[in-house]
């Protein structure tokens, strides 16, 4: 087999944003509800989330309880808020629309990791598949010490980019331990609570301009 090394445009690596909204509970409501209606009621909630993009964000991948997103543009802190904060009301929403259709209990909710590094794309058949050390982090903070299960978490090195060193102001910031290639990595992290009271975190424009100091 002979690879093909050659660059072009579509392969060549980037600065970039990886975004992915995650579905929490989603283990559980696996394995507690009937087959049939647990993989509707997913794909309701997976096209809520896909639907909602306003920020134009690209799709690599779909990924049973997430969505991996990227882009290659400039988003501020502020309209990815804004973009996870329209999307948890309306995936909140159709949730209550599938309980009452479907008369049973589904606890899930959402969070949304959004990172920013070096990474590539590369064409699988007619799937555009994400490479880098940047998609890797971004999937290993799902997993982090976290109490809420609904948030959305800025890495340290995404408001470097934006001009932000920290968040003041109704957040909370944390980092965690990842073995990553045999290297132990910290990755540094500032989060949005979400799962007490959204209208209690919930800002206008004007206000978190302010506390972002978004230019």
């Amino acid at each position: 087999m002979i690879l093909n090394l050659n660059n072009n445009n579509s392969s060549k690596s980037f600065d970039g944003i990886v975004l992915i909204p995650d579905i929490s509970g989603f283990t559980k409501f696996v394995s507690n509800t009937e087959f049939e209606i647990g993989k509707e009621i997913t794909k309701e909630l997976l096209l809520t989330i896909i639907d909602y993009n306003p920020n134009n964000f690209e799709i690599s991948e779909i990924e049973g309880d997430a969505v991996l997103f990227y882009s290659r543009k400039s988003i501020t802190p502020l309209e990815i808020r804004e973009q996870f904060e329209t999307m948890l009301e309306k995936f909140n929403d159709r949730l209550q629309q599938l309980k009452h259709h479907t008369g049973i209990q589904i606890d899930l909710t959402l969070k949304m990791i959004v990172h920013y590094g070096r990474i590539a794309t590369y064409k699988l058949n007619k799937f555009t598949k994400l490479y880098g050390k940047t998609v890797i982090e971004a999937h290993r903070l799902l997993k982090n010490s976290i109490k809420s299960n609904s948030y959305l978490l800025f890495t340290e090195n995404y408001l470097k980019v934006n001009n932000q060193k920290k968040i003041s102001g109704c957040s909370f910031c944390g980092s965690q331990h990842y073995e990553i290639y045999g290297d132990l990595i910290k990755l540094e992290y500032t989060f949005f609570d979400y799962e007490s009271n959204h209208e209690e975190h919930k800002i206008d424009s004007k206000e978190y301009s302010n506390i972002l100091n978004v230019v």
